[in-house]
């Protein structure tokens, strides 16, 4: 049977957005996009790429929103 570890990096591996981590000094360290990130806990730093994605996508698409309603051309 496969390690948690294992069963994170193969799904990681097979999103359609690249999310890379990697452990170096007693430390997971994340990156996505424009993101990055680390945690002691491997978990939690695959938690925390998708989350960072997720509200990147909220902050761009508001900001979309907000110029096309103010557009007066």
């Amino acid at each position: 049977m496969a390690s948690i570890e294992q069963e994170l990096m193969v799904m990681l591996q097979h999103l359609s957005i690249p999310i890379t981590i990697t452990w170096q000094s007693n430390r997971y360290y994340w990156q996505c996009i424009d993101g990055h990130g680390s945690s002691t806990d491997l978990v939690e730093a695959t938690g925390q790429a998708p989350k960072y994605l997720i509200k990147s996508l909220r902050t761009d698409s508001s900001r979309l929103t907000e110029n096309k309603g103010g557009s007066t051309t």
